[in-house]
């Protein structure tokens, strides 16, 4: 009889019965099926078939799939294949001690050519009435917290009005409003405090480079002009969004306001205010426009403004009801390749050797504020065991995508080639040591920004593998903020940080420098910092590497290294500066004892650029720093040609960093090669065959090297690609005709082409094509720029 866990038989299959379906297997069932059908199965991998429109009472075969993959579970062994059919799986599946083998993974995945959608929604019948200025209403039957439109977003009733449309959900100076309270020579003014709010209209301002918190905002005529007093609403009963706290937001009830004034008490139980206030209300006072809604928990009523003046029980409406629809438990060597999660996510616990590929997270987490919790996202909390659940079994705990080992160890699961968009929360938290995330997209992240900035966009512990992810536009203060024995490596990331002050985009926490490694990544244009190693005022980190990474576009805001015995070297900073302080709140010492070597940089100073004449404590070699030297030493770095020039200082100019180089005996170093007697300084190498590019590869070649639409490129540019994922080789087509392009180049083992010199004034089109090793041409965008007078 085949090995497993009877604990799967326990499993809660929480399904909302549809007219097609009334049955479900009970325990005594499954546990009949389970002994039938694994004592005398065969040894050869076997093939099963789920869909929404099969029952479990059936074979698993083609022809009479299971409905559920819980079903599917009891049959498999080592080797064998689940095939999910096209449709929208609503149930909450957990699967408890599945085990593959190393080289026999149990596979879930999707049929080819078919959309498997795991659905944390319901569709809400066609029984809306008109409540009052167009809105409409509804009972609900049991608690929801988000609502979509032929699964499109409804906005929740807020003020001041923001959405994704126009973009204002990600601008501070219009989605939020300000406070009389305001910082200056070392302490605070203004009639706001712990619990109480007086309201202001925000104001163009500059940010200042020496305060972490301070940012840059353009108030634009007439955008979010109206104060609370002259909104003549009362708030009380509202919701507060409140970023007291620098990195740190809260959601509080109002607790008392009336309306025509200009400020209002909340509950400050467990909030702490800072320099910084920015706020935003939610509630049902606060729907006054279309394609808004709220939900009234107490009497589980659904208020609702369609766009467009549209009748809602003419258009599918449907409303999220719960958190996870994948749940897997102490499962080892599983693989899910090709599905899509819509309002739902999934979770990991106690897992080993769990893949998820190839598949799209969409709204997969959302705050509960509407039930009334206002706990920050946890992936510590065991959802089995979570507090608060009502009689249907949901928890009102605010959750969100999570990989948790509890014991120590490495764990090896894997999130590859995945999309994660618009989850409104950290789009994952990964406390499982030897995981990994690669190739992943992850985007329009968390706009209500209800956790602690140390969470992050993506947050990973100990000990995982970050790289080659593409992350951009997050609300909250922090990108990638990984643990101690880290990797982070080949990412992209940008526009971020743009709902919190304070923090970086890539961010190493004091306790995680040690035995981490942050080397070739691209962070740009982004609201915050670029990396940064952190501390806090009393103690400070140490053993971190950073190196081979370019940070540009970052105007008033640079990458910081706070502690000590940290290993910098070969990073390029490119319209940004390069801070290595020599001391942070009560802590003195900082970077007696750190290397800097190699470094290319605009500015390079102790702590801000007001302060440029501090000298630096930290070992100094071979670094070039000055106005005007990264563009005068490198190609192209407006239009991302980050080598050096032919004849450049910079090449041969560096000193070869060894292991001997180590601080301490933590620091992660692997001395990377380089071309020539010694290496150059910053982060590329001139002569390589190769370009380094970040980010996600994806299905076509993509990031064109000038950027396609370029203007003023120079006359002896290289065309340079991210290649297509998973292809044997390129082919390159160039031309100065649109309808006429000419075979370049074939590569296999570089993503350079030379076209020669070109003619001033004229643009050029591009093209490449990817093969793959099934001998498939994907045909890539068609390209262009034009070359500078």
């Amino acid at each position: 009889m085949r090995s497993f866990d009877f604990n799967l038989i326990a499993i809660v299959v929480r399904t909302r019965l549809s007219s097609r379906r009334r049955a479900f297997w009970s325990v005594p069932a499954l546990f009949a099926v389970l002994m039938l059908t694994t004592s005398n199965k065969p040894l050869q991998a076997t093939e099963y078939f789920v869909s929404p429109v099969g029952t479990d009472q059936d074979d698993g075969s083609k022809a009479r799939p299971f409905a559920t993959i819980q079903r599917a579970a009891i049959e498999m062994g080592p080797g064998d294949i689940c095939w999910l059919r096209h449709g929208h799986y609503r149930t909450e599946a957990i699967l408890k001690g599945l085990k593959g083998l190393p080289d026999k993974p149990l596979v879930f995945k999707s049929y080819p050519g078919e959309q498997v959608v795991f659905d944390g929604t319901i569709t809400l019948p066609p029984q809306w009435s008109p409540w009052k200025d167009g809105i409409y209403q509804i009972q609900s039957g049991e608690p929801v917290w988000q609502l979509f439109t032929d699964r499109k977003l409804v906005d929740v009733a807020r003020w001041p009005n923001a959405s994704f449309e126009d973009g204002s959900i990600w601008q501070i100076e219009s989605c939020m409003r300000f406070t009389d309270r305001v910082f200056a020579r070392g302490k605070t003014i203004g009639k706001t405090t712990d619990g109480l709010i007086h309201d202001r209209n925000p104001i163009s301002r500059d940010a200042d480079s020496s305060e972490e918190g301070s940012e840059a905002l353009t108030v634009n005529e007439g955008i979010n002009q109206v104060s609370l007093g002259e909104t003549g609403v009362d708030f009380t009963g509202a919701i507060a969004v409140l970023n007291l706290h620098h990195w740190l937001t809260w959601a509080r009830p109002i607790t008392d306001h009336d309306a025509g004034r200009n400020w209002f008490h909340y509950d400050n139980q467990g909030t702490k205010m800072k320099k910084y206030v920015a706020y935003y209300i939610l509630g049902l006072p606060a729907l006054d426009r279309a394609n808004e809604w709220w939900y009234d928990a107490e009497s589980e009523t659904i208020y609702f403004r369609p766009a467009d003046e549209i009748d809602p029980n003419q258009v599918q409406v449907t409303a999220k009801v719960r958190d996870y629809t994948l749940r897997l438990i102490e499962c080892e060597h599983v693989v899910f390749q090709g599905l899509e999660f819509f309002a739902s996510t999934f979770s990991m616990t106690d897992c080993e050797h769990v893949v998820v590929e190839d598949s799209r997270l969409l709204y997969p987490s959302t705050n509960k504020f509407m039930l009334g919790d206002f706990s920050w996202f946890s992936s510590s909390a065991d959802p089995d065991k979570m507090h608060g659940k009502d009689a249907k079994g949901k928890t009102n705990r605010n959750v969100m995508t999570r990989i948790v080992n509890r014991d120590k160890g490495v764990h090896g699961n894997v999130i590859r080639n995945c999309e994660i968009a618009f989850a409104n929360s950290p789009a994952m938290e990964v406390r499982s040591a030897g995981s990994v995330i690669e190739n992943c997209y992850i985007h329009d992240i968390e706009w209500d920004v209800n956790s602690s900035g140390g969470s992050g966009t993506l947050s990973g512990g100990g000990g995982c593998i970050i790289r080659r992810n593409t992350i951009r536009t997050a609300g909250n203060s922090e990108g990638i903020r990984p643990g101690p024995d880290s990797i982070v490596q080949y990412n992209r990331l940008w526009d971020l940080g743009k709902l919190q002050h304070d923090g970086s985009a890539i961010n190493i926490g004091t306790d995680a420098q040690k035995g981490t490694v942050v080397r070739y990544n691209w962070v740009h244009n982004t609201n915050r910092a670029g990396i940064r190693f952190d501390s806090t005022t009393n103690r400070m980190g140490e053993s971190g590497c950073v190196h081979h990474n370019v940070v540009f576009n970052l105007s008033t805001h640079g990458s910081k290294f706070k502690g000590d015995r940290h290993l910098l070297f070969n990073n390029t900073f490119y319209n940004s500066y390069f801070s290595i302080p020599n001391r942070f709140g009560n802590t003195d010492g900082h970077n007696r004892n750190t290397l800097a070597r190699n470094n290319l940089a605009d500015t390079m100073v102790a702590w801000s650029v007001r302060r440029p004449e501090e000298p630096i404590s930290a070992r100094m070699e071979n670094n070039l720093h000055g106005e005007g030297v990264v563009v005068n030493q490198l190609r192209d770095p407006a239009n991302l040609d980050f080598r050096p020039k032919r004849g450049s200082r910079v090449i041969d100019a560096g000193i070869a960093v060894t292991k001997a180089d180590k601080p301490t005996d933590d620091t992660n170093l692997e001395p990377p090669s380089f071309i020539g007697n010694s290496p150059d300084i910053g982060a590329y190498e001139s002569g390589d065959r190769s370009y380094w590019i970040p980010g996600r590869l994806q299905k076509r070649a993509s990031t064109p090297i000038p950027p396609n639409g370029a203007q003023e490129v120079q006359q002896d540019v290289s065309l340079m690609f991210l290649e297509a994922y998973g292809a044997d080789r390129h082919i390159v087509y160039f031309s100065n005709e649109e309808k006429n392009l000419h075979h370049q180049v074939t590569l296999d083992r570089s993503n350079i082409v030379n076209p020669g010199t070109l003619q001033p004034g004229q643009r050029y089109f591009w093209r490449v094509d990817a093969v793959m090793p099934d001998g498939q041409i994907l045909k890539g965008e068609l390209w262009f720029f034009f070359v500078e007078n």
